[in-house]
């Protein structure tokens, strides 16, 4: 009997988790959640964001998300069209945070639009923006 209960004391401290061992799994625990915390909240972020841009597209004037020397790249692209565009995806939206700015482009770069020279140039604009803007976000 005895070396029953030693061995069931041997295989206990075998197999029973260390203090260390359980503070790492909570640990572990908690990042994950907290990850899964921000997934959520930046999704929904996005989504405000881009139905509020949209919503502004439709009902204000004068905004244009994709200029060159503050001149529309596509003078034929409505508001309207461009809020199509990016309801159906075929526009992505930018959220510049530093320059507290928004702007646009095209999701495939093959397409024609996407390979006019004024949009090429601004695309590499937009490029810099964004390596200056750690926070910026792409919806």
């Amino acid at each position: 009997m005895a070396s029953n209960i030693a061995s069931a004391a041997m295989w206990a401290a075998v197999f029973t988790p260390t203090a260390d061992e359980i503070a790492k799994e909570i640990v572990a625990e908690e990042a994950r959640l907290r990850a899964l915390e921000e997934k959520a909240y930046w999704e929904g972020w996005d989504k405000a964001f881009k139905e509020g841009t949209i919503t502004k597209l439709r009902n204000e004037k004068n905004i244009n998300l994709m200029t060159l020397n503050q001149k529309p790249i596509y003078p034929n692209l409505t508001q309207t069209m461009v809020a199509d565009l990016l309801e159906n995806g075929e526009l992505r939206l930018i959220c510049l945070n530093k320059l507290k700015a928004r702007c646009a482009i095209w999701s495939d770069s093959t397409r024609e639009e996407a390979q006019d020279a004024k949009y090429l140039k601004y695309l590499e604009k937009v490029k810099e923006a964004l390596k200056d803007d750690p926070n910026h976000r792409i919806i």
